[in-house]
């Protein structure tokens, strides 16, 4: 079929293009609103600009095609295929795109405000300065769980998102907006954070062992039993964040502020906390053998029945501070 051929149909009425062979035809600037391209083949299609909101794209075959700047706002791409599909600014907006193959996808600048992504494969995909605010990724259960692993996050606008359970290992989120995002559970290992905010973001769970989250806002948190081991945190703002049970061993937290943070039952053995600020900090059982705290301020803080077990003091501050003992240091 000819491109001339399906407008002529669809403006004459016609909408249901069901199972069509389309490969490598151009529509680009065309208004195909609410047209059924559903198991449609439309590999190397060119819908740059095309006007595709409320199209039923599902399970259809969107291969390597072009949709730079396309409106596809509200469209079904439930199972679709758009591995190295070209999205560059495109408008998704409550798009359902649930268990799409988006791998390799180029989603630069692309609007997903509040779009459904659960299942949908972004493995390799370049997301760097798009919007998903709202969006949701969540994990129902096992099979639900929307990969993104290595994915290009860069600057991406994710407020909100429901990001529970998904595969992020390796992702560039690096100066991205995650607050109030659900990571829990979320697996975030080897993820680049650096000077990202994840104001009041609920970790609790997720695996980041190995994170560079240095310089990221991590401001009133809720971290509950994250591991962070081996994790990047210097020059971190981590005031008001809940970290009870958390697995921080071997993790750096050089200059990080960590005023009034909950870190009851926590590991921070080996722990490098070198100048970090730790007043009013809450430690109860908490677990420093041979951790490094070298000029860190513990003004005030509470360290009930911790383990100091050859932990480094040198020109620590202990102003105040609740010994193992339940002595307060003066």
């Amino acid at each position: 079929m000819n491109p001339q051929d399906l407008l002529n149909r669809y403006a004459s009425g016609e909408t249901n293009f069901k199972g069509a062979v389309l490969i490598g035809i151009d529509l680009s600037k065309s208004d195909l609103i609410g047209i059924n391209l559903q198991f449609a083949d439309m590999e190397n299609a060119d819908l740059t600009l095309a006007y595709l909101t409320r199209v039923n794209f599902q399970q259809s075959n969107l291969s390597k095609a072009q949709l730079a700047g396309a409106n596809l706002n509200q469209a079904n791409l439930t199972k679709a295929n758009l591995s190295d599909a070209n999205l560059h600014g495109a408008s998704l907006q409550g798009t359902d795109l649930r268990s799409a193959n988006l791998t390799l996808a180029d989603l630069m600048d692309a609007n997903l405000l509040e779009a459904d992504l659960r299942n949908a494969d972004l493995s390799g995909a370049n997301l760097a300065g798009a919007c998903l605010r709202g969006a949701n990724l969540r994990q129902e259960d096992r099979k639900y769980v929307a990969n993104l692993r290595g994915a290009n996050l860069r600057e991406a606008d994710l407020e909100g998102a429901n990001l529970r359970g998904a595969n992020l290992a390796y992702v560039d989120l690096s100066a991205a907006n995650l607050a109030n995002v659900s990571f829990q559970g979320a697996d975030l290992h080897g993820a680049n954070l650096d000077s990202a905010c994840l104001k009041n973001a609920n970790l609790s769970d997720a695996l980041m062992s190995e994170t560079n989250l240095q310089q990221t806002d991590l401001t009133s948190a809720l971290a509950n039993r994250v591991d962070l081991s081996g994790a990047n945190l210097d020059k971190a703002n981590m005031h008001d964040i809940r970290l009870s049970g958390a697995v921080l061993s071997h993790t750096s937290m050089q200059d990080t502020v960590l005023t009034r943070a909950n870190l009851n039952l926590s590991d921070l053995s080996r722990a490098e906390l070198t100048r970090a600020n730790l007043k009013a900090a809450t430690l109860i059982e908490a677990y420093l053998g041979r951790a490094n705290l070298t000029e860190t301020d513990l003004t005030d803080a509470v360290l009930t029945r911790a383990e100091l077990s050859s932990a480094t003091f040198v020109d620590t501050i202990l102003k105040g501070t609740t010994m193992p003992d339940g002595s307060i240091h003066r």
